[in-house]
């Protein structure tokens, strides 16, 4: 447990703003800048993260209507993690 010197604290009058002080979360470069068919290539132990993050982030943006991830912890080439960003596939529609 961490010890918090009562010392070093002080009394603010800063208004509550109901905000994260960072609106944008640590990864939203590297997702805007990603294609449909493109991956990140990462840490197999970081994958699930990655994949997890990639989709909260295209939910928040409404774009999971028509982009879906897909992981893998360890692609065959190099043994390191992936996860992608792919289009869906869009279904064919039957003559009635």
């Amino acid at each position: 447990m961490t010890h918090i010197d009562p010392d070093l604290l002080k009394i603010g009058n800063d208004p509550y703003t109901g905000q994260r002080s960072s609106p944008e979360g640590k990864y939203d470069a590297i997702f805007a800048a990603m294609k449909p068919g493109q991956s990140i290539e990462c840490e197999p132990s970081e994958a699930g993260s990655l994949r997890n993050a990639l989709h909260k982030w295209l939910q928040a943006r409404k774009k999971d209507d028509a982009l879906e991830v897909r992981m893998q912890t360890r692609y065959h080439k190099d043994g390191r993690g992936r996860v992608w960003l792919l289009a869906k596939e869009q279904k064919l529609k039957r003559a009635a």
